[in-house]
């Protein structure tokens, strides 16, 4: 009976620990040797390493907080690949792998900030308020989003990069852009985000050659406003000035002629200058100059069909870092800024305003065409000095003459003026006060 006893009691220990195995084990991992990265960037490509993934399995990255997401990954064989979305944050992360109602932990892994996504990037220096800009590179994706300041941009992804348009109401500034996708984002770089104008009036006072002039140019004093007006298409029609002064634009599709002048300027589809009649500054007979331009938009030559490339007439500059550093018409003026004073951008150059008399004196073919200029780029910077060549008047030998620029910038006035008493004498640039007034398109 004592044996009986025994044997019942082992077979009933055996049923039960039988049972309990079956329990504990449940279903079996179908990966095995699986390997995961240790960590990874957020954004980049990753596969973990191992035998029996297959079809039906699903991969999931669990954050220590926060709701897993489905990596949406491929499974084959050895392994199952799969980005990392950029709806994930920063941290660790457990692997997980889901068969039905089953799951198993992988491992885990530390995430990493993504890397920039966009390649070949190149930002507009500067952003008109109200335009649409294109920033160009590779790998903008749809859902992309661009933030300006506090502003959140519509974007269209195009085949070379993404096209925004700029808040009317953002205020003139520079800021940073940047790219955000889903919980990441990355600084683009900096941009002027600039008011779109046109120069209203140029006020010209305190230049002894004007003083002098005065009276031949109807002027009762030393001073010479001169006032633009526009078409509706924003092309310049008519300046009038507070004396005898004045010209009339007439356009016949891009040839725009000046009545009762010889001057005519054939405009290309961004409406900048690209040819011009006049006369020669030496004969006096009819001449033709030709307008070109740099691959960023600055006007770099105006040069008579037909003379040499370094003859007199030709107008030529160069620009530096984005600013007018140098140019020459017969003699050399060179440049310098303290960039202290922004420019308005797509307008006129800053120090070709400051000496508005000595052009209307010697080259007005030119400074009209400066005028009638559209879409040009321009420096970004008002320049503080400048070193012209001159003349020593009792030796008679070239000297290079500096003077010093002054300038501000208040209620859409840039207000210019140059110290001493002459920029260049042998070049009849005289020293004097401008102001020129600005109006918003």
């Amino acid at each position: 009976m004592k044996k009986l006893i025994s044997i019942m009691l082992m077979l009933c220990a055996f049923i039960t620990f039988s049972a309990c195995s079956s329990d504990d084990d449940g279903p079996t991992n179908p990966v095995s040797n699986a390997v995961v990265p240790t960590s990874a960037k957020i954004g980049a490509e990753v596969t973990v390493q191992g035998s029996g993934f297959a079809a039906g399995q699903t991969l999931y990255l669990q954050p220590e907080q926060g709701t897993e997401v489905n990596t949406n990954a491929k499974m084959t064989s050895n392994g199952a690949t799969f980005t990392i979305p950029y709806t994930m944050t920063e941290g660790k992360v457990n692997v997980v792998l889901k068969t039905g109602n089953d799951s198993w932990t992988l491992g885990s892994m530390t995430l990493l900030a993504a890397d920039n996504p966009i390649s070949t990037l190149s930002l507009p220096g500067e952003m008109g308020i109200g335009e649409e800009v294109t920033l160009t590179g590779i790998g903008f994706a749809q859902g992309d989003e661009i933030v300006v300041g506090d502003k959140k941009l519509e974007t269209t992804v195009t085949t070379d990069g993404v096209k925004v348009t700029i808040p009317a109401d953002l205020a003139e500034d520079e800021y940073a852009v940047y790219l955000v996708r889903s919980n990441a984002s990355w600084e683009l770089g900096k941009v002027y985000a600039f008011q779109k104008r046109q120069v209203e009036s140029i006020t010209i006072s305190d230049n002894a050659a004007l003083n002098m002039y005065a009276p031949n140019l109807g002027l009762t004093e030393g001073v010479l406003t001169l006032n633009m007006s526009y078409n509706e298409d924003g092309t310049l029609k008519e300046i009038t000035s507070n004396g005898s002064l004045g010209w009339v634009f007439n356009y016949n599709g891009k040839t725009v002629s000046v009545e009762n002048n010889p001057y005519t300027y054939t405009l290309d589809d961004q409406g900048r200058v690209i040819s011009s009649t006049g006369m020669d500054m030496m004969t006096g007979e009819k001449a033709t100059y030709t307008w070109s331009y740099d691959a960023n938009g600055y006007l770099t030559s105006v040069k008579q069909v037909g003379a040499a490339d370094d003859a007199d007439v030709n107008f030529l500059s160069t620009y530096t870092d984005g600013n007018l550093s140098a140019y020459t018409l017969s003699l050399t003026n060179e440049f310098t800024t303290n960039k202290s004073i922004r420019t308005c951008p797509n307008t006129v150059e800053p120090y070709y305003l400051l000496n508005t008399f000595s052009w209307l004196m010697s080259r007005d073919d030119l400074f009209l065409g400066f005028l009638l200029n559209r879409n040009v780029k321009v420096s970004t910077y008002v320049p503080n000095q400048v070193v012209a060549d001159d003349q020593d008047m009792e030796t008679g030998e070239m000297i290079k003459a500096t003077t010093g620029i002054e300038s501000s910038f208040e209620n859409n006035a840039l207000t210019i003026q140059s110290t001493g008493a002459a920029i260049s004498q042998a070049q009849g640039i005289y020293a004097n006060k401008v102001v020129v007034k600005y109006k918003n398109k």
